[in-house]
């Protein structure tokens, strides 16, 4: 380390030329929220010195912003339908040069070994991915998930496999009861000195001072003004989540200000891959916070600065000294167009392109590609009964991932809900998928205009089994064939007719096809929902894989029934006295 010190220090001191100078580049200070014009010297991938300075080789910005790039505060890969190296080609280009990734998804499809997997397939990138250990999987005892991960396995990821931090802790009800094993996974982070991440959907106060006296120091689940006001007075670092489903910057920017703004970080969470390559990643919530009226300054901070001291994550986030050359050339900086990336000083991105060449991807497990092992479905299964014709009903609203606990009047047959098209009441299934246990959940959701038909996934946060969504059984059932058939997928069909179909081999959850041809796909899947009938500008199918997950409020549905997120319980659909 002497003689590497020394060489910085001596491009510092322009006793030796730097490796590489920027030159005619406007600096955005992210610490006082400036520009200026001068000179960046690189050496080692390390920034060295600001002012004035000659280099071996030259870039020249031609009057540029020159940014620090950007990182993403809490990323599922797996919502992209694709492994880390292709997953790396898709947000480099758009500026991301860091993601904290939480493997929770195929975690609790592949358990330990499902991790290990990402944590290699994140080795050797221009992006930086901290890989963080899931720390709920299975993230409840109310559904079957594919896999465990212990205490001794969560250790084991964080001694011999680098792991950087314990990921959201959604479990809350172990944490605020202090349940033993709960426990023994905070202490695990605790001694290692650990970042512990929040999923804080939905609670009060008291358990918001528990989660901050359990160490956990941030949280991406506020989804009001006052919710992102109760975690940065508590001293939590507030995520503004913008993904597919979830959307949430517009509401919380309200409370931003020149006070707090220091404590506030952008995260995508779950996003797929079309919006990513339409909008972006964490150039896009930029883009968003500053048409809403922040300044651009402010915003690049959020998205730099303010996203590495949260995460600690030393030498980044700046325009500095002593930071690592990750930047990004910006020619517009109220629409954040960026025509270069660079990683270490070196330009890995122009102008939305890779320049740099991504390594092969290496080569999943092989039970990875052979995740789906389902009991076969009978139409019986799909049965809903209903006394009366009250019943509770799933509300979907657009743009969110929490849902409505409605109680409605719906159309009964010889005692069995029978879906209406006309109400908006439509079926949802949810079959167990990793075992062959048989457990199918039946339940009605209101929201998903479809027409006539199905939509199905092996996507279905956080267990991933199987979830459907139709207006018939037999569309149902040919959808959640089709699906098994394929060892995961996504599925749009009409009867018996499979529309369109994006297969997801790789735990169910990723696809192992290049990006652009993973988009073509989706695309022929939008032409698909619009010939059953949905014509609504949000995705369905995001949407849908949240509708199984029972601990984001208010009401899910799990392999094994109807659940009520507020009371942690399992309740009959019915709903008539």
């Amino acid at each position: 380390m002497n003689q590497v010190l020394k060489k910085r220090i001596a491009a510092a001191t322009k006793r030796e030329k730097a490796e590489v100078v920027v030159k005619n580049a406007k600096i955005i200070d992210v610490f006082t929220l400036t520009t200026y014009e001068a000179d960046v010297a690189i050496t080692d991938g390390m920034i060295v010195g600001i002012g004035k300075y000659e280099g071996c080789s030259e870039i020249d910005a031609k009057g540029a912003y020159m940014a620090p790039a950007f990182v993403d505060g809490h990323v599922h890969i797996e919502s992209a339908m694709v492994p880390p190296e292709e997953f790396t080609k898709i947000v480099v280009p758009r500026g991301v040069t860091t993601v904290m990734a939480d493997p929770h998804e195929i975690a609790n499809v592949g358990g330990f070994e499902a991790v290990k997997y990402m944590i290699e397939a994140a080795k050797d990138l221009p992006l930086d991915i901290k890989m963080m250990v899931p720390s709920c999987v299975p993230a409840t005892n109310f559904e079957h998930n594919g896999a465990d991960l212990t205490t001794a396995e969560i250790e084991k990821l964080f001694d011999e496999h680098d792991a950087y931090g314990l990921a959201e802790v959604m479990d809350y009800p172990a944490v605020l009861y202090g349940e033993e094993t709960m426990m023994n996974k905070l202490t695990a982070a605790w001694n290692r000195k650990k970042t512990i991440d929040g999923h804080a959907a939905g609670l009060d106060n008291t358990g918001l001072n528990a989660y901050r006296v359990a160490g956990i120091s941030n949280d991406h689940e506020a989804v009001t003004a006052k919710e992102g006001l109760d975690r940065l007075r508590l001293g939590m670092y507030l995520l503004m989540r913008e993904g597919t489903a979830a959307k949430d910057i517009e509401a919380l920017l309200p409370i931003l200000t020149a006070q707090n703004a220091r404590r506030c970080v952008f995260a995508t969470d779950d996003k797929h891959l079309d919006d990513l390559l339409n909008e972006g990643s964490i150039d896009a919530s930029v883009r968003k916070a500053i048409k809403l009226g922040v300044d651009p300054m402010q915003a690049i901070q959020m998205a730099s600065l303010n996203a590495a001291e949260c995460f600690k994550l030393e030498g980044k986030g700046a325009i500095a000294p002593g930071y690592e050359a990750n930047f990004l050339l910006i020619r517009d900086l109220e629409e954040v167009d960026i025509t270069a990336v660079y990683v270490k000083g070196e330009c890995v991105a122009e102008n939305g392109k890779m320049t740099y060449t991504v390594r092969e991807p290496i080569t999943p497990p092989a039970y990875l590609l052979e995740s789906v092992r389902l009991e076969p479905l009978t139409p019986a299964k799909l049965n809903l009964p209903v006394n009366g014709n009250q019943a509770h009903v799933i509300g979907v609203t657009p743009g969110s991932i929490v849902t409505s606990h409605l109680i409605e009047e719906v159309q009964v047959e010889s005692g069995l809900f029978k879906p209406s098209v006309a109400n908006n009441q439509l079926k949802l299934v949810v079959a167990e998928r990793h075992h062959k246990l048989g457990h199918v959940g039946v339940g009605i959701v209101k929201g998903i205009p479809i027409q006539a038909g199905a939509i199905v996934a092996t996507v279905a946060h956080d267990s991933h089994n199987i979830v459907a969504c139709g207006t018939d059984d037999e569309s149902i059932l040919t959808a959640v064939e089709q699906v098994a058939k394929g060892q995961g997928g996504i599925a749009v069909v009409r009867g018996k007719e499979v529309l369109a179909n994006l297969p997801l081999p790789l735990a169910g959850l990723m696809s192992l096809e290049p990006f652009d041809h993973i988009n073509d796909s989706l695309k022929k899947l939008e032409e698909a929902l619009k010939a059953i009938g949905f014509k609504e500008y949000w995705n369905p199918f995001l949407t849908l894989s949240f509708l199984a997950l029972p601990v984001i409020p208010s009401l899910k549905l799990t392999d094994t029934g109807l659940f009520d997120v507020k009371n942690f319980t399992h309740i009959d659909a019915s709903a008539s006295e």
